[in-house]
């Protein structure tokens, strides 16, 4: 049995560790939401387990103090050498904090890979949908042309892509927009466009009525100041096929 003194030495390494130390004589009714988060994983790390599960671990904090601790985290694991499962349905949090990420469905394996992985080479519609913000489009593919209702886009390096009737994606940073007719471009409609900090939210509707989404740094929306239904064209820096049959797969 260790002694009072061996404890309170202990006690006090671990509130060091979680960066809490000043904090060693507060009740829990006097802690913030993030402060007894980490008064929570201290007490974890108390046993000195092998792995160390972590079930939504922010899940009821704000998202300012959520994103403080991932960080925080992240720095913590490097230096403890620790084997964490961190569970999250914040794909931002899983991207951040992650080393390797397991996209589950329905109890069910999607795709395991790095962040850069399973954000850029999704395996599955499922993952690309669940990984950020995506647009998607319904049409057919044969031998590199695509065809999405009216639009017609030649894209040859993607001719290896499924055949036939296809769905494809797109991230919103992935879309270029122009304000005059491109070649292999998507005809859409300015809807409208929403500021959030340090990039530009633009709305759009394609002529089938279908929501678009992409992003503008706030300079690019200044140049181009687009006006309600003005008619703009998207070329796609970077489109991902799926045969249609894979939605329900």
């Amino acid at each position: 049995k260790q002694s009072e003194a061996e404890i309170k030495k202990r006690v006090m390494r671990l509130l060091d560790l979680v960066q809490l130390g000043f904090l060693a004589d507060r009740y829990p009714a006097q802690l913030s939401g993030g402060q007894r988060q980490r008064i929570a994983l201290a007490r974890a790390l108390a046993v000195e387990p092998r792995v160390l599960l972590l079930d939504e671990p922010f899940g009821a904090l704000d998202a300012k103090v959520r994103k403080e601790l991932r960080r925080w985290l992240r720095t913590l694991h490097d230096e403890l050498h620790i084997t964490s499962i961190f569970v999250t349905h914040d794909q931002e949090e899983a991207l951040e904090v992650a080393d390797q990420i397991v996209v589950m469905n329905k109890g069910n394996i999607e795709q395991i890979g790095t962040p850069r992985e399973v954000y850029e080479t999704p395996a599955t519609p499922f993952v690309f949908d669940f990984l950020g913000q995506a647009n998607r489009f319904e049409g057919e593919h044969q031998d590199g042309v695509i065809q999405l209702g009216s639009d017609r886009i030649h894209l040859p390096h993607l001719s290896q892509a499924p055949q036939g009737k296809i769905v494809a994606f797109a991230r919103p940073n992935d879309l270029l927009l122009h304000t005059t007719p491109q070649q292999n471009s998507i005809q859409a409609q300015f809807v409208r466009e929403i500021w959030i900090a340090g990039r530009v939210l633009v709305e759009l509707q394609d002529p089938q009525g279908r929501s678009i989404e992409i992003t503008l740094s706030p300079e690019q929306a200044k140049v181009h100041q687009l006006q309600p239904n003005q008619n703009v064209w998207l070329q796609a820096a970077n489109l991902h096929l799926f045969a249609q049959d894979a939605l329900s797969a």
